[in-house]
Order: structure tokens, then C-alpha cells, then sequence
């Protein structure tokens, strides 16, 4: 895995333990899928159905909380974007880029644990808290698989 490609693998933090912990997680999760049997991909992983599909969803809510971090500033919500399926076999590049993306943005904030992001259906929370469920579903996803 190159720094292109690792979570985190570049910029300065802001909040160096939830980011470093973030950036970890989702490199062993995404590492994780992309080394995965195609067998395994179709077995049940609840509640999200089967292990791409959990895959998927992880990677749509970085996705989303990284389009909320990079609007936090506009006084409207953003237009938000699908991740687009790619296929199974894709799924750990996916998660390695969108965690990219997430933690560029995360980074790039001056204060996150002041500043208010945009989230779908709840209006606007903390960076940091964000942050923090983030990691969360990463780590038991990464555990479950």
C-alpha cells in the first residue's frame, strides 16, 4: 500500500489520536476486503445483509461524512453524492480512498471539535463526534469480518 492509496498517509492533524486511530482502522479494514475469498463476500453479515454489502455502506457513510466536512461552511446542506458500486473486488480501494478523502477533510479543519459538519436527516454535529462514530463502525466492521 503506498501513501497514495494508505488512509491518513499524508498532512498534518489537528487531532493526531482520532485521526492516527481512524486512519489505522480503515487501512486494516479496507486491507482486510481486498484480501478477502470471493467466497467470503456473500456471507451474512447483520444487520447489513451479507460482507459487501457491509463493505458498501461503511464506505457510503465515510463517503457522506466527508462531503459534510468539506461543506461544513455553506449555510445550506450539501447535494449529497452516491458512492457508486463498483463491485465486490473494489471494495478495499474504495474504502482506501474515501478514507482518504475523509481524512483530508477532517484534517483541514481548524477546530474539530467546534466545528459543526452537515449530516443527512440530522442537520449539523460536531467534527469530532462524527469522527468518533465513524471509527466506531470502522473497528467493529473490521472486527466482524
Amino acid at each position: 500500500m503506498t501513501s497514495s492509496t494508505k488512509p491518513g498517509g499524508h498532512g498534518a492533524d489537528r487531532d493526531p489520536a482520532a485521526a492516527d486511530a481512524l486512519a489505522a482502522e480503515l487501512t486494516r479494514l479496507a486491507e482486510g476486503y481486498r484480501r478477502l475469498p470471493h467466497s467470503k463476500f456473500a456471507l451474512r453479515l447483520e444487520p447489513y445483509g451479507d460482507r459487501a454489502q457491509a463493505g458498501y455502506w461503511l464506505a457510503s457513510q465515510v463517503t457522506t461524512v466527508a462531503q459534510g466536512i468539506e461543506r461544513w461552511d455553506s449555510p445550506r446542506p450539501p447535494l449529497w453524492h452516491a458512492l457508486p458500486t463498483l463491485g465486490v473486488f473494489a471494495l478495499g480501494d474504495q474504502i482506501a480512498v474515501v478514507g482518504n478523502d475523509l481524512l483530508a477533510a477532517y484534517r483541514a479543519l481548524k477546530d474539530p471539535r467546534e466545528t459543526l459538519i452537515w449530516t443527512p436527516g440530522d442537520g449539523r454535529v460536531p467534527a469530532e463526534k462524527a469522527m468518533t462514530a465513524v471509527l466506531e463502525s470502522t473497528a467493529a466492521l473490521r472486527r466482524a469480518l
